[in-house]
C-alpha cells in the first residue's frame, strides 16, 4: 500500500518538475487599456505586477513585505535591452514604472501560478501598458473576454495589444 502511494506521488510530481524545466509560457501580445488616457511625450510606459516574494522586515520581526520579482525586457530579436529590479527596496511593494520608446517588446517574468512567462508587449506613445502576473487583478465584468490576454490557467493578465510593425 505504501509503495503504491509513493509511486502515485512520484507520477504526479514528475510532469510538474518537467514543466518547470521547460521554456517560459508564451502569451498573446499585451497593450495599453483601450480607453487609457494619453499623456504627452514620445515614449510609453510599462508596469509589470510580477510574482511577489515574501521578505521579513527584520530577523526577529513578524512584519513581512512582498516586493515584486525582477524581469527582463527584450527587443523583438530576443536581445535583453533592460533588466528591471521591479522594486526600489525590500520594503517596496509597488512595481517600477519603466519608460520605453514606442514599439514591440517581450518581457520574461515570473507569474504567481504559472512560473516563468514570456509576454509580448506593445508600448504606445503616451500610454501605459500594464501586465498583471501576480494573480491580483480582476477586470470589470463589462469587459469583453476577447479584449483580454489570459494565462493557460484562465487568469487575465492584461489588455490585448496588436503588434505593430516597426519602421526602420
Amino acid at each position: 500500500m505504501k509503495i503504491k502511494r509513493i509511486v502515485l506521488i512520484g507520477a504526479a510530481v514528475i510532469p510538474f518538475l518537467a514543466g518547470c524545466a521547460s521554456q517560459p509560457i508564451s502569451l498573446a501580445p499585451v497593450g495599453p487599456e483601450p480607453i487609457s488616457r494619453m499623456t504627452s511625450g514620445s515614449k510609453g510606459y510599462l508596469q509589470v505586477f510580477s510574482a511577489t516574494m515574501e521578505l521579513r522586515a527584520e530577523p526577529d520581526s513578524n512584519t513581512y513585505f512582498h516586493p515584486h520579482s525582477s524581469y527582463d525586457i527584450k527587443d523583438e530579436s530576443g536581445k535583453v535591452v533592460r533588466f528591471v529590479p521591479n522594486h526600489a527596496s525590500d520594503m517596496d511593494e509597488w512595481p517600477d514604472e519603466v519608460i520605453l520608446p514606442a514599439g514591440n517588446y517581450i518581457i520574461v517574468a515570473e507569474s504567481t501560478w504559472c512560473g516563468q512567462v514570456s509576454v509580448p508587449l506593445v508600448i504606445q506613445k503616451g500610454k501605459t501598458t500594464v501586465v498583471h502576473l501576480d494573480n491580483n487583478w480582476w477586470p470589470s465584468s463589462q469587459t469583453s473576454s476577447n479584449q483580454l490576454v489570459y494565462l493557460p490557467d484562465g487568469e487575465a493578465v492584461g489588455w490585448c495589444g496588436s503588434m505593430m510593425k516597426l519602421s526602420k
